[in-house]
């Protein structure tokens, strides 16, 4: 017998993940063997069962993406996701500068690494941020999507 607590295994199979979700694809499911959906249908059911009592979202917006360090996205792939990055610390050089004088002023105010900013919170530039980018996996066309599963002993 295991001293196991509720939750361990499903904790344990997350890994050092962060995710409070676990997404599957549903053109994966469909090309699983009949006992293996009959399987996952009849746990789906039970979950489904055991929390019938709790209040659930109306859906959930899913979208492939790939990872990548704030400190290293390009100024478009910043734009795009909404941050901005800040080198002077929040200020702004006097107007009616010469490039010149703006040039002396950036290089005196600049500070050794900028600081990001994403809906008016500071985030930190070694924080990860999901980018999105097009599903590798083929839609699951009402059914007719089969992909062959590599299933091992």
């Amino acid at each position: 017998m295991t001293n196991s607590q509720p939750g361990d295994q499903i904790h344990k199979w997350f890994s050092l993940s962060y995710s409070n979700y676990l997404v599957l694809h549903r053109s994966h499911l469909q090309s699983m063997p009949a006992e293996f959906q009959q399987r996952l249908v009849d746990c789906l059911n039970e979950l489904r069962a055991a929390y019938a009592h709790t209040e659930q979202p109306e859906g959930f917006k899913v979208e492939a993406a790939i990872s990548r360090e704030i400190g290293e996205l390009t100024e478009a792939e910043l734009a795009d996701l909404g941050i901005t990055e800040d080198w002077y610390d929040g200020k702004t050089p006097p107007g009616g500068l010469s490039e010149e004088d703006l040039n002396e002023w950036r290089a005196a105010n600049e500070a050794d690494s900028p600081r990001y900013f994403r809906d008016g919170s500071e985030v930190d530039g070694d924080d990860q941020i999901l980018i999105p980018v097009p599903d590798p996996v083929p839609h699951y066309q009402r059914g007719r999507t089969y992909i062959e599963p590599r299933l091992t002993a």
